[in-house]
């Protein structure tokens, strides 16, 4: 930015050496020629609120060749390893929201393939929540990431972005997305497709368990190669009636089809080391497909008073999801199962209804209310057919599970001075009935009530530093993966739902210390989480098979910190540190099983300008120490990182990145061992991470207007092992 500033051109003037300015002489007088001022100014990328950490992306100038989930791993308390995995506060337990509510987009468990596909050109920030109050949903978890786009800019015309990337493993993507505003009415539409090629997913396993009550130990060894192919799509509009009334509609499309391909080999010997039995396995999945669909409508109305907001809400999700396996199996030697092979056909359907009104209400400067109702019908429904080849019987199992939720919220803020704080209460009633149409069991209902509470305070410290405590609390509602009760049988593994799960409660305190200045953003938060009905696998062996269900028993506490830091050390250089170190200790009841382990992980990233308007980018991703992920593993460490060159041209709108990721290691090993329950041992797997590619970004238009959002939508987030996850 440049700016001809007077007084500062004087203040320069005077403290400037003789030798750096230009002298001419005249008759009578000696006169100054100034060089050039140039006055750089860096946009405050963090913003730290006593409901959320705010991160400015479109602040952030880098951040306009990315995409989403690359932009993520700047994000405060974000972390995002080279595999892709999300990790908020050092936990996957987390929701993704798009302009303040749940996207049906979202609801895949491709959440990392869909932020590939949204260009961070088109996010205005992201939020970080890590302690929700009373208006947002207590189902689901404590922390929310919420992706807010672009939005409330008036202009007439057409806009748009088109985004291609090619690997050196043959995987494409495609992603194009327009917006047009005439009048008071505004849409947007983006798509993109994502083609993953069999190469980049290809991976070696090894797995060898030793079982405690017999002495046998067993090796299998496998080879995985997967092929994919998404895509994603949603159209937005607002139409503003005048300027109290909004009127906002979207609609998204989630659709992926999977085929996989597994070789394996299963050895098993006995205490002495004698070959018990033996064979080969080939897994193919011929037909995996999800499909979602969702649409949303709101309305929302304002008053004559500043702060004044009432939103009526709409929300469809519905989720179509088939499977096919085919598992053949070949060479046995003395197999404990009769039959060689197996076709598994699975299928869920899952709709969801969601009526929502919010109202806020400002009293003065210093009080404002927040209260809101809300209902949700849900309905789930799996069908399950097994067929062997053999004298194995065959098996179908039908399954219908239905909730209806009913809630109601009431949260006060007030502010004074340096002073902020928040009190909130949730009251949630739940009604879940589920169906065999099968006749395979008798059919049950449960009522669940839950009390959510929730407070926060706030103190700004000076206009660079504030501090906060906090304490929320979340529940948990399984989906229909958890609680269906057909029966998979594969060889050495049966699994099995729980149709008798109720929510979980999970309660979080912690403290936040941020400061933010116009070179350095720091943020240190010590919190410690705690639960004692969480959701969770158990397992256990009967005779040589593996049995694997869910229960409501395990408990947990985590204590840890994390550390955020951004620093501009120079012009055009910026450096970020991402960090965190967590202890966990998990148990279960019956049998008595208790795992603990202290890890942490760091994420550093590099940027700096160089000459012809390229950009250089390093980051580099560290796991340590023993990561607990079940009452009965933990994970090891392991690193990865990413470089990054980028050059813009035809005045910025068309870029062109070239990336590596892991260019230096051929082979990378990812390690968890079992070391609860009743078997023990390690399971290993080996990739190929180093990968090369291209990537492009057009911008073309002038249009900059985007789709106007309520102040207020639908935010459900409880479902875990579902569909909605």
């Amino acid at each position: 930015m440049r700016r001809n500033v007077t007084l500062l051109s004087i203040i320069l003037f005077l403290t400037t050496p003789l030798s750096a300015q230009e002298a001419t002489k005249s008759d009578t007088t000696k006169t100054q020629k100034l060089k050039e001022v140039v006055v750089t100014h860096q946009k405050q990328l963090i913003k730290n609120d006593i409901d959320k950490l705010t991160y400015n992306v479109k602040d952030d100038v880098t951040a306009q060749t990315k995409n989403t989930l690359e932009v993520l791993k700047k994000v405060p308390f974000v972390t995002v390893d080279g595999q892709d995995n999300i990790k908020v506060q050092g936990s996957t337990n987390f929701k993704v929201y798009k302009n303040g509510h749940p996207d049906p987009a979202f609801a895949g468990q491709s959440l990392k393939e869909i932020l590939k596909a949204m260009p961070a050109s088109t996010i205005k920030r992201i939020e970080v929540i890590t302690d929700p109050g009373a208006k947002y949903d207590a189902e689901g978890t404590s922390t929310i990431l919420n992706i807010v786009t672009m939005s409330n800019v008036r202009m007439q015309g057409l806009s748009g972005n088109i985004q291609t990337n090619v690997s050196s493993y043959g995987s494409a993507r495609l992603g194009t997305s327009l917006t047009t505003q005439v009048g008071k009415l505004t849409t947007t539409i983006n798509y993109t497709n994502l083609y993953q090629a069999k190469k980049q997913a290809e991976r070696e396993g090894e797995s060898s368990f030793t079982y405690l009550k017999t002495g046998e130990r067993s090796l299998e060894k496998d080879h995985h190669a997967t092929r994919g192919n998404i895509h994603i799509g949603n159209v937005s509009a607002s139409y503003e009636l005048d300027s109290l009334n909004l009127l906002t509609a979207s609609a998204s499309l989630f659709g992926y089809k999977v085929g996989n391909t597994v070789i394996s080999n299963y050895e098993r010997w006995d205490k002495n080391d004698h070959l018990l039995y033996q064979y080969d396995k080939s897994t193919t999945i011929p037909h995996y497909s999800y499909f979602n669909i969702g649409g949303r409508l709101d309305y929302q109305h304002k008053t004559h008073l500043d702060g004044e907001v009432l939103t009526l809400s709409y929300m469809l999700a519905a989720t179509r999801n088939r499977n096919t396996y085919h598992i053949e199996l070949s060479n046995l030697v003395n197999a404990p199962f009769n039959y060689t092979t197996c076709d598994l056909h699975s299928r869920e359907r899952f709709t969801e209804h969601t009526f929502q009104l919010d109202y806020v209400r400002p009293f003065g400067k210093q009080h404002k209310l927040e209260s809101g109702l809300k209902y949700i019908l849900r309905n789930n429904n799996s069908h399950t057919r097994t067929d062997y080849t053999g004298s194995m019987p065959n098996e179908d199992k039908e399954f219908k599970h239905n909730t209806q939720v009913v809630a109601a919220y009431l949260s006060y803020l007030f502010t004074a001075g340096n002073w902020s704080a928040r009190a909130g209460l949730r009251y949630e009633y739940s009604y879940m009935k589920a169906e065999f149409p099968d006749g395979s069991a008798t059919g049950f209902h449960a009522n669940l009530y839950d009390w959510v509470p929730s407070a926060s305070v706030q103190y700004k410290i000076t206009d660079a530093q504030t501090l906060k405590f906090s304490y929320s609390t979340s529940i948990n509602r399984p989906g229909i993966k958890y609680l269906n009760p057909a029966v998979v049988r594969t060889p050495n593994y049966v699994s099995y739902g729980n149709a008798n799960l109720g929510s979980s409660h999970n309660q979080k305190l912690q403290m936040t210390y941020t400061l933010i200045t116009p070179k350095l953003t720091w943020s240190f938060t010590p919190y410690y989480t705690f639960t004692n009905n969480d959701i969770t696998g158990t397992r256990y062996t009967d005779g040589q098979d593996i049995v694997a269900t869910y229960d409501n028993v395990m408990k947990k506490r985590s204590l840890g910190v994390s550390s955020y830091m951004q620093w501009q050390p120079f012009t055009g250089t910026s450096l970020s540190l991402n960090g965190e170190v967590n202890y966990s200790r998990i148990s279960i009841p019956s049998p008595a099983i208790q795992n603990r382990g202290c890890w942490g992980d760091i994420y550093f990233d590099v940027e700096q300008k160089l000459p012809w308007k390229l950009t250089f980018e390093a980051n580099l991703y560290v796991q340590f120490g023993r990561p607990v992920y079940t009452p009965y593993l933990y994970g090891e460490h392991w690193n990865n990182y990413v470089f990054n060159l980028t050059r813009r041209f035809l005045k910025d709108k068309l870029t062109l990145t070239l990336y590596s990721k892991m260019p230096f290691t051929k082979r990378q090993e990812y390690n968890t061992r079992t070391v609860k329950g009743d078997f023990i041992g390690q399971e290993k797997s080996w990739g190929k991470p180093r990968e090369f590619g291209i990537s492009l970004s057009w911008n073309f238009g002038k249009l900059r207007a985007n789709v106007k959002k309520v102040d207020r939508s639908i935010k459900n987030d409880d479902l875990v092992g579902g569909t909605k996850q």
